[in-house]
């Protein structure tokens, strides 16, 4: 070997050294006012964005340890919760948590995923939204609109890539080593997991590459990473409504009813005015009015009466959804974008979702997931699999599956999917309830009664 071979590993190591030495908190105000009686130890902390580049940049992600008021250095097991999406900020479930029954009495640990809005750097795409309303306020519609959002994904792509910013380092394995940078540097042993849709995922992992500081994991409508979210996303919405229309309704030709007659206007245009202003929609914004109601615990309920008005030509609820396309994202979509295509669609084909659409063919071209093929296209990362594995071990410790009746984005079956890898689990599944039954006064119970067992045995 020559001398030059051996200069190189020595530099690859010197620099390997550099990025974990580095990885360190700063204790400074994050983004958010501190609306608890607790006291926060708050802060940023440095970790490489791309480990594995030797030449990565560090990035800053804020973080606040809430502690209870009964709570000592030895005592009481931190609760690390972290948002879904992917794309969902986390910081400000720091002042809400700590009144559920369950976070009364814990330590709260809420990290901010990299990416997402309050990190440094941030994902945001303003460029989509702005492109979006534009589109939406000169009365563009369909694949005009797309267009426009497709443009404002380029645009988006160039301003991050020309920033220096690495999109290959945005995914759910590198924020597994982020977490347990921040939990050496807090010096905590072991934590509870809490993960919400998405984040399962990422707590899972988590467990699985770390089960020593692992005490056990609360999985709130999760999605597995065996699972193909995009190649059976329609199965899961058809599914979940003729389950709610059975329920609600009792009258199973509703369901033969709403498809035909959305079958009928594919091709229609409609209008609504809002302040004056008009708007141009089609069966997909109808759609919408169905699925939104879907996703609720308060409003699934109302899934049936929202498809029996719509099919009676009376579009109510319509505006809500155009207000809500009107808004700006609350998702840092860069964040989503990056880690979906390097993750999901990597590992999915494009054949098996366009065969999904003639077996369900009232949802031909609803876009049941905002990031496809297309959106990979443009925003261009490496699969997370040509240089990475994801942990395949079991996680023997215990856990707690939550999953709704009625969830039509995250099934119950998505949660026994769960069980293969966690054989300690137990999972309850919540009658007519939707999306992160967790959420709910009877999930916070039982959260509460599994999270004090567990502070019992550790």
């Amino acid at each position: 070997m020559t001398k030059n071979f051996f200069a190189l590993i020595i530099l690859m190591l010197l620099l390997g050294c550099k990025n974990s030495d580095l990885s360190k908190i700063l204790e400074s105000p994050v983004p958010i006012d501190n609306e608890t009686n607790r006291i926060w130890k708050q802060g940023w902390i440095s970790v490489p964005e791309n480990r594995m580049n030797f030449s990565s940049n560090l990035i800053e992600l804020p973080f606040v340890l809430s502690k209870s008021l009964d709570s000592t250095d030895t005592n009481n097991i931190p609760v690390l919760i972290m948002s879904g999406g992917p794309g969902n900020s986390s910081l400000h479930m720091a002042n809400g948590v700590v009144n559920t029954p369950w976070g009364k009495n814990t330590d709260i640990l809420v990290f901010e995923q990299r990416g997402t809005i309050h990190s440094r750097p941030s994902l945001k795409c303003p460029e989509i939204d702005s492109l979006r309303i534009l589109g939406l306020n000169n009365r563009l519609w369909g694949k005009q609109l797309d267009s426009l959002k497709a443009l404002g994904t380029q645009l988006c792509y160039n301003r991050l890539t020309s920033q220096n910013i690495d999109l290959n380092g945005y995914n759910s394995l590198e924020s597994v080593e982020d977490i347990n940078e921040l939990r050496k540097e807090l010096k905590i042993d072991k934590m509870i997991l809490y993960g919400m849709s998405y984040s399962c995922n990422l707590m899972a992992a988590y467990a699985q590459t770390y089960p020593e500081h692992t005490a056990a994991l609360v999985l709130d409508s999760p999605l597995p990473h065996q699972v193909n979210y995009d190649e059976e996303a329609f199965k899961n919405i058809d599914t979940t409504l003729i389950k709610i229309i059975e329920n609600y309704s009792g009258n199973t030709k509703l369901y033969t009813d709403w498809k035909n007659y959305i079958s009928s206007i594919k091709n229609s245009v409609f209008e609504v005015s809002i302040n004056s202003k008009t708007y141009q929609y089609t069966k997909n914004e109808l759609i919408d009015i169905v699925l939104f109601k879907m996703s609720s615990h308060h409003t699934l309920s109302e899934t049936t009466s929202a498809i029996e008005n719509i099919i009676d030509g009376q579009h109510r609820g319509i505006k809500d959804i155009i207000k809500y396309y009107l808004e700006p994202s609350g998702q840092a979509l860069g964040m989503r974008y990056s880690l979906w295509v390097a993750e999901e669609l990597s590992q999915e084909k494009e054949a098996t979702i366009t065969e999904q659409e003639k077996v369900y063919s009232w949802l031909i071209d609803y876009p049941a997931n905002d990031v496809s093929f297309e959106t990979a296209k443009i925003w261009k990362v490496s699969s997370l699999y040509e240089n990475r594995k994801w942990p395949e071990s079991s996680y023997g410790g215990p856990v707690l599956i939550l999953s709704g009746q009625f969830d039509p984005w995250t099934p119950q079956w998505y949660g026994a999917e769960m069980l293969q890898d966690l054989p300690n689990a137990k999972h309850k599944i919540y009658a007519k309830n939707s999306h992160l039954p967790g959420f709910t006064e009877k999930g916070f119970d039982d959260i509460n009664q599994f999270i004090n067992a567990v502070k019992k045995t550790n």
